[in-house]
């Protein structure tokens, strides 16, 4: 992991939430229950949050059933961020770790299903982590993906030159008192995969799609794939 991008999010940490909140007008909160949806549910059940944050992810996952979370990020503010928010009735089942997404401190085939939500842009090296995403799967284990993808449509592409480059990165600075941060999240979006490049990029490292789909007129995307196995 780049140290800036590491130290960026370990400063916007106390505002992250509210940051997602305004700038997605609430609808991240409903891209999240929609994906953790499409996972597997039950006593027994073990999810990786990869690049977990300040826990929405994880904490949408807990509120929607039954399951054990393992919650990775590299910033240890936002994964402290978001212990502070957990409730104590789901607080047991949300287990922290301040990890790196290339180097997963887990066994082979240890998780039923992994998440990320718009984490998978900050980690360098794409094929490096789908393969360790596919070594701690299970066979048949369950992949979600919700991104912000470089876009490849009218809608979203017109989405991006106006409210991404202009209004996005002003209340970005104004809420977080951060001036790069979502300069950064534009930057990063434009370097990124389109949503069909990342389904190739998935299928060529043990993955199978089993749904891809835009939401919001192509400003999120989401991606469940299943890993091949042995």
């Amino acid at each position: 992991m780049e140290r800036s991008v590491k130290q960026l999010f370990s400063n916007i940490s106390g505002t992250y939430d509210l940051l997602n909140r305004v700038l997605s007008f609430g609808t991240d909160q409903r891209w999240r229950k929609k994906g953790v949806a499409l996972l597997p549910h039950g006593k027994g059940v073990c999810v990786l949050d990869l690049a977990s944050g300040t826990l929405d992810l994880s904490l949408a996952y807990a509120k929607k059933g039954a399951g054990e979370i393992v919650a990775i990020d590299f910033a240890l503010p936002m994964l402290l961020t978001g212990q502070r928010k957990t409730p104590p009735t789901l607080d047991s089942r949300i287990h922290l770790v301040c990890g790196d997404g290339l180097h997963l401190p887990f066994p082979n085939h240890f998780f039923d299903a992994a998440m990320c939500a718009w984490g998978m842009r900050n980690i360098p090296n794409t094929p490096a982590a789908l393969k360790e995403i596919a070594r701690v799967l299970k066979p048949s284990g369950s992949f979600l993906i919700l991104e912000f993808f470089k876009p490849s449509k009218i809608i979203s592409k017109v989405f991006s030159k106006t409210y991404g480059r202009y209004v996005m990165p002003a209340l970005g600075r104004w809420i977080s008192r951060d001036n790069n941060a979502y300069d950064y999240l534009r930057r990063s979006i434009q370097k990124f995969y389109t949503r069909e490049e990342y389904e190739e990029v998935l299928e060529d490292h043990g993955f199978e799609i089993i749904e891809s789909r835009d939401l919001t007129g192509g400003v999120n995307s989401l991606i469940l794939a299943n890993c091949y196995g042995d």
